[in-house]
């Protein structure tokens, strides 16, 4: 099969998420079931809070990527066609009302955050913005979180990735709500309906890449050169947050990575345990764990962004 050139469709630097969040090298392994598991963290300012308004504006700079497909847009946007999309990218979130009584629960943010992270480290192109597909502002989006699309050379094919973002207090029901989600994209055919949207609504204007792509999907079902994965955000709250005010930053930063390194084995567990009574072994995993101090914080940041 001849190799099909999806990097240069990407459109999230690497360099913006590395800004805003960092890697844990663990050395656990998931059994039983092709998954890769990645352990991230924000960064912390200088003094020692933890980077979650500069991940939630980072993430706002990449809106009209996001949101609206290269084939609606012009290539090189002038300032008033920015301000105009941008516009426009914002009026498709559902800025549904937030207060300590009444807080925002949406999956928005995550879901944002997932494809900052498909790009950036999958290097996986987003190939459907089912943003500006939705009739009603205040839908959620119908279906996988996302939809991104690399190519595979070591076994000439295509990967495809459907997102699952799901941020929850608790890391255990964060993983059990993601694996519901994907068994329930399959026993109810959904992917199906996601291979014809990606024939339908193909976001970029190259017709040679479209048609190659859409040769490879028969009536919603992969063909040989094509393969299921699915992206995993696991987003939970963690405690381990604390830093002593009276050590320095690099003390701080040390101790955090370490306590994270060590919880990382707790988090490989959980997964094991979930994926060893997971009946659908064929499908391939790339699981992203996030701690944050609270996710509701890190909502609130994404919706003060938008705001």
């Amino acid at each position: 099969m001849e190799k099909l050139d999806f990097s240069r469709f990407l459109s999230v630097a690497k360099s913006d998420l590395e800004s805003c969040l960092d890697v844990i090298e663990h050395s656990e392994k998931i059994g039983g079931i092709a998954a890769n598991m990645r352990v991230h963290h924000m960064r912390f300012d200088g003094n020692g809070r933890p980077a979650i308004k500069p991940l939630a504006e980072a993430l706002y700079q990449y809106i009209i990527e996001y949101c609206i497909s290269c084939k609606n847009r012009p290539e090189q946007l002038n300032t008033r066609q920015a301000a105009k999309l941008t516009k426009e990218a914002r009026e498709l979130f559902r800025h549904p009302p937030n207060s300590p009584k009444n807080p925002d629960i949406s999956g928005e943010a995550g879901e944002a955050l997932l494809f900052f992270l498909s790009e950036a480290i999958l290097e996986a192109p987003q190939v459907v913005a089912k943003m500006e597909l939705k009739t009603n502002r205040k839908d959620e989006v119908k279906g996988s979180d996302g939809i991104h699309i690399k190519w595979c050379t070591e076994d000439a094919m295509i990967d495809f990735y459907f997102g699952e973002s799901k941020m929850y207090q608790d890391v255990n029901r964060a993983v059990s709500a993601a694996l519901d989600s994907v068994d329930g994209f399959h026993d109810g055919k959904m992917y199906k309906h996601e291979f014809n949207m990606v024939t339908k609504h193909f976001k970029y204007a190259d017709e040679n890449i479209r048609n190659a792509v859409m040769d490879l999907i028969k009536f919603g079902e992969p063909g040989p050169g094509v393969r299921i994965n699915h992206a995993c955000l696991i987003g939970y709250d963690w405690a381990e947050y604390n830093i002593d005010p009276t050590a320095s930053l690099k003390k701080n930063v040390q101790d955090f990575r370490s306590r994270l390194l060590q919880d990382s084995n707790r988090l490989s567990q959980i997964l094991n345990n979930k994926f060893s009574k997971f009946e659908k072994k064929h499908l391939r995993f790339e699981v992203f764990f996030i701690p944050f101090p609270s996710v509701q914080e890190f909502r609130d940041a994404f919706n003060e962004a938008l705001n």
